[in-house]
C-alpha cells in the first residue's frame, strides 16, 4: 500500500506546476529511508520516536492509526502542538499529518531536511496555486518555525 501511493506521489500535479506531490517519497522507499508503524497508540508511539529520531537513520517515520476517530483539525492540532515544543526546544524535528476516513498517518521528519526540500520545491512554482492563508499556515509558519 505504501508503494503504491509513494508511487502516486511521485506523478506530476497539475495543481503543483506539473511537479509531483512528492518528488521524494518514491525514491526515500526505494532507498530504505522510510520506516513504517502501524499503531493503535498513536500520539505515544509517535512522541517515543521523536524523542530518538535523529539517531535512527531514516528520513521519515510514518505511523498508520487505521482507527482512528476524530477530526482531522484534531490531527493537525495534536502535531502543530508537539511542532511548536520542537520550535522552542530547538529539536530538529517536523510533524505533518495526512487523514482518509479512519486512516491517520502521521510523519516524524527532520524539520531541516524538510525546509531544504521545500526550497528546491519553491524555485519550480510548487506552492503557486495555495491559497494565501494556506500558504502562510502550512510553508511560512514552518519555515519561520513559528505556530
Amino acid at each position: 500500500m505504501i508503494r503504491e501511493w509513494a508511487t502516486d506521489l511521485s506523478k506530476p500535479s497539475r495543481f503543483n506546476n506539473d511537479v509531483p506531490r512528492c518528488p521524494y517519497a518514491l525514491q526515500a522507499l526505494n532507498d530504505g529511508e522510510v520506516k513504517t508503524v502501524v499503531t493503535e497508540e498513536l500520539w505515544t508511539d509517535v512522541v517515543e520516536e521523536c524523542s530518538r529520531f535523529c539517531n535512527r537513520g531514516y528520513k521519515v517515520s510514518m505511523f498508520f492509526d487505521y482507527g482512528y476517530d476524530k477530526s482531522y483539525q484534531s490531527l493537525e492540532d495534536g502535531c502543530m502542538a508537539l511542532n511548536n515544543f520542537f520550535t522552542l526546544t530547538d529539536i530538529d524535528i517536523w510533524l505533518l499529518s495526512f487523514l482518509r476516513e479512519t486512516e491517520a498517518v502521521v510523519f516524524v521528519q527532520r524539520w531541516s531536511e524538510l525546509e531544504n526540500a521545500a526550497a528546491k520545491l519553491e524555485k519550480l512554482g510548487y506552492y503557486k496555486n495555495y491559497e494565501p492563508d494556506e500558504y502562510e499556515r502550512h510553508i511560512l509558519a514552518r519555515k519561520n518555525r513559528s505556530i
